[in-house]
């Protein structure tokens, strides 16, 4: 399995008030060709009629230059490791000069879904997975670092937040994440970069909340941490990382 490439214009309704295409938008294409590539090797409807899916684990994006409305950019994608139970996968994206502007790694889990669990992959799928050694990033966050939260905002999931999965699409914990950043940042400063390690499921009807701390005092960068904490259980279901640059 080689690098798979897709062009895309930037639709209107991806973008935000400057016409600048979202954050979660980049990361549903990320995801679309993501899936693609991955249906070369086995369609996602066998692999459902299997109960098997792949679960995403942890992201690291890191975007460069925002692309507007009706832009066309190129995402290029590959699997560069492949491990028993976990692969990860990485993206670039660039404009139509072929110039670099964003990119991205992911770290995968395959699941048995009813069973709620890891799996070793099968063999047809490592054979069909040929790994490139290429990555987008080398240094990843450490989330064991304890660090507590200062600020948080409700959240109420609701229909929309639901994916295929029938849990809360891995796009809408960025927009609980970056909904929490003061305004006076989102309106001066962009998010250049962020990590996002998932670690629990969330379900139609839950409340969260959605914490943040800021951990890097910069007049030229803003450093945020980020917990999404189930209300009722108290318990962690994803952390972050967002990095705000002039």
């Amino acid at each position: 399995m080689s690098k798979f490439r897709k062009s895309f214009e930037i639709s209107y309704y991806e973008t935000d008030k400057n016409k600048n295409l979202k954050p979660t938008s980049l990361l549903n294409l990320l995801g679309e060709i993501a899936g693609e590539h991955s249906s070369t090797i086995v369609k996602i409807d066998r692999l459902e009629a299997l109960n098997y899916a792949w679960m995403l684990h942890r992201w690291k994006v890191r975007i460069d230059r925002y692309p507007k409305a009706k832009e066309k950019i190129i995402i290029e994608t590959w699997s560069s490791s492949i491990d028993r139970f976990y692969a990860n996968r990485e993206f670039f994206i660039y404009d139509e000069k072929e110039e670099v502007i964003g990119k991205a790694s992911t770290f995968w889990i395959f699941v048995d879904i009813k069973k709620k669990r890891p799996i070793r992959i099968p063999e047809e799928l490592q054979l069909g997975y040929k790994e490139i050694d290429e990555r987008a990033f080398d240094e990843f966050y450490d989330f064991k670092e304890k660090i507590n939260i200062v600020d948080h905002l409700d959240f109420h999931v609701r229909r929309s937040d639901i994916d295929y999965n029938n849990h809360v699409n891995n796009t809408v914990y960025l927009d609980w994440m970056v909904e929490a950043v003061p305004e006076e940042i989102y309106d001066n400063y962009l998010l250049r970069e962020f990590e996002i390690l998932y670690k629990k499921e969330i379900k139609y009807g839950n409340t969260i909340l959605s914490g943040i701390n800021e951990i890097n005092v910069n007049k030229h960068n803003k450093v945020f941490f980020h917990n999404i904490v189930h209300k009722e259980t108290e318990a962690s279901h994803a952390l972050g990382i967002t990095i705000w640059e002039k």
